[in-house]
């Protein structure tokens, strides 16, 4: 995966474009079976494929993303004057087709995807614009019982995929809200806190609380907020001293999810994080992110965004999540782990001078059982190097057996090669 070479000439390639990146063989095919092996995952658990476009209305992608976000999207006008935008992620457009296409259901809806998203934004530090997602989303379900499921089979595809003992981080986006405005804060204190515990800056938070009027036993929980994370026991102890039912509500949710997450087996892998600072004002309740240890970015982020489907008309509660396969594939290249098994190298098959037409049969015969075979395209004197089948104009054929030549029919040749699993290659 490197750019093209600098070529003197005019019209020579002179590299590609920053923040995309070129999958050659061996990784594209290791790209490929990290997104098919969740996407049978996703599949086995009951959830039905959908493909949306890559290109989607501009005020259909604004309609369901922030502000933040729609400053990211590649836009441009069709011939038609029409604004559109390339997709940066999948849950709005999957939104659209259920408020439009799927709205009698059955509910609760299982929906699963595959594709490249884009996003605008500086490739800094390695960061991709284009990326490989694959994602869940569970409509119509607003019991904890579907967030469990989402964060279950989010670790059971990244383990599919070749990433088994994945750390989920599950939080809560309705908690630290709630906490604000069941202590009395109004908005504009609220948005001034929010912001500050956003930076992890507890000097800010101190400041920002200082100008407020906010509780004792608030106020000693957000500035230690950061720090609340841990296992089932961070519930018991930021529920000391609230009184204000949102947030408890929040925390029971928390309990109920973990509880069901052990029973998914989890257990070991999960962590509660009071602190986690996610999408306030799409997400609306449990939040999670998966990590592996050899990056320091999430593998896959989920939630509970109960508001997007009533953007399209449709109000139904949902939750889902994404897992972004190309950080998958440098995770698993960092461990050194394998996506999927290598191929065998395919079987290369030659002829002589007038033997072409032979050779193309007998690859034929070869590729039927499912071996990959690549024919000369020009014809040799003698049974070159790297070669597996030599075949003559009259039928007469050589073939390697992993130490010598063996001479038989084209026939007999086939049939050995097909039923061989001794190591080949002529040298």
């Amino acid at each position: 995966m490197q750019d093209a070479p600098t070529v003197e000439g005019a019209g020579a390639p002179r590299g590609r474009a920053g923040g995309f990146t070129d999958w050659l063989p061996g990784a594209a095919r290791r790209r490929r079976a990290a997104g098919d092996a969740m996407i049978r995952t996703f599949e086995g658990w009951g959830y039905g494929m959908v493909a949306t476009p890559l290109v989607e209305p501009l005020d259909t992608i604004s309609s369901g993303v922030g502000a933040a976000k729609q400053t990211q999207l590649f836009r441009f006008m069709d011939a038609d004057g029409a604004l559109l935008a390339l997709v940066g992620e999948r849950t709005v457009s999957v939104a659209r087709v259920v408020a439009t296409q799927l709205r009698d259901g059955p509910y609760p809806l299982r929906l699963c995807y595959a594709g490249p998203v884009l996003r605008n934004q500086p490739p800094l530090g390695g960061r991709r614009r284009e990326n490989l997602q694959a994602g869940c989303e569970l409509i119509g379900a607003g019991c904890i019982a579907a967030d469990a499921e989402c964060v279950a089979l989010a670790a059971e595809a990244l383990s599919r995929a070749g990433l088994g003992g994945v750390q989920v981080d599950v939080g809560h986006a309705d908690f630290l809200p709630g906490l604000l405005e069941g202590a009395g804060l109004d908005a504009s204190d609220r948005e001034r806190v929010l912001a500050a515990l956003s930076g992890r800056d507890l000097v800010a938070v101190e400041e920002a609380l200082s100008e407020t009027s906010i509780g004792d036993a608030e106020r000693a929980l957000l500035l230690r907020f950061p720090a609340l994370r841990g296992g089932r026991e961070i519930v018991d102890a930021a529920a000391q001293g609230l009184r204000a039912e949102r947030p408890r509500r929040a925390l029971g949710e928390l309990a109920q999810l973990w509880d069901l997450l052990m029973a998914y087996g989890l257990e070991g892998h999960l962590h509660l994080d009071l602190g986690a600072v996610r999408d306030w004002d799409y997400y609306t309740g449990p939040t999670f992110e998966l990590f592996s240890g050899e990056l320091g970015f999430p593998l896959g982020t989920g939630g509970r965004y109960d508001g997007l489907l009533g953007r399209f008309g449709l109000p139904l509660p949902a939750t889902g999540f994404v897992l972004h396969v190309d950080r998958c594939c440098d995770a698993l290249a960092r461990r050194g782990g394998e996506a999927a098994e290598p191929l065998p190298p395919a079987l290369r098959v030659a002829y002589a001078a007038g033997g072409e037409a032979i050779a193309i049969r007998a690859a034929t015969a070869l590729r039927g059982p499912g071996a990959a075979v690549a024919c000369d395209l020009e014809p040799s004197d003698g049974p070159p190097a790297g070669a597996d089948l030599y075949v003559d104009a009259d039928g007469a054929a050589r073939w390697w057996d992993g130490s010598r030549w063996a001479d038989a029919s084209t026939a007999e040749a086939v049939a050995a090669l097909a039923g061989s699993t001794n190591g080949r290659r002529a040298t």
